[in-house]
């Protein structure tokens, strides 16, 4: 734990003066814990995901402005609930009253905001799907049994006919790779656009 604390100071330090490869070893160091947290908070796995990478963008974004920590994890923890709890007040609900009943009134995003969200949802999606078709027709096939058919890993080792190990690291190395593309995809959007 404590070779942990230490890498990731380090590594926050490194974000800071600009290192991409800094983020992706972030990414890598919290993923698990981060998408845990996450989870309490919003039950829809895609979401969380979008929220955790939303964080490691703005991480990126706004390397220049980061404070010093004395908890990175934490701080990670705390960025991801805030990010979730963000998206979930696209539509805000309000009790008022009237007269003696009680109702619920909707109120939703700008049709602008709704259309820039449906286009990132798009571009997101169309960029995921260019990146699961580079990898190879093992590392497609445990991601799907992984994710589509929520199968374990002893199950995958049998179907692929690999042992567990193997199935854990076809699928490791498929993630990381889709993450590695996203994240430069990022990269480039931040770098490029803002």
């Amino acid at each position: 734990m404590k070779a942990k604390k230490g890498i990731d100071f380090l590594l926050w330090a490194k974000l800071k003066d600009g290192n991409i490869e800094a983020l992706g070893k972030l990414y890598d160091l919290y993923i698990d814990d981060l998408f845990r947290y996450g989870i309490q908070f919003c039950s829809n796995k895609t979401e969380v995901m979008d929220s955790i990478h939303d964080v490691f963008l703005n991480l990126y974004k706004y390397r220049n402005k980061l404070a010093d920590t004395n908890n990175v994890k934490y701080y990670l923890l705390r960025s991801v609930k805030n990010q979730i709890l963000k998206k979930g007040k696209g539509k805000l609900q309000i009790q008022a009253i009237d007269d003696n009943n009680l109702f619920l009134k909707d109120f939703s995003a700008s049709a602008e905001e709704e259309i820039i969200v449906n286009e990132l949802k798009n571009e997101r999606a169309y960029l995921l799907s260019k990146s699961i078709n580079l990898l190879s027709k093992k590392q497609r096939q445990g991601l799907f049994l992984r994710f589509n058919e929520e199968k374990d890993y002893e199950d995958i080792a049998i179907i692929m006919n690999v042992t567990v190990q193997t199935s854990r690291t076809i699928i490791y190395r498929a993630i990381k790779s889709l993450r590695n593309s996203m994240l430069l995809h990022m990269f480039f959007l931040v770098h490029f656009f803002y």
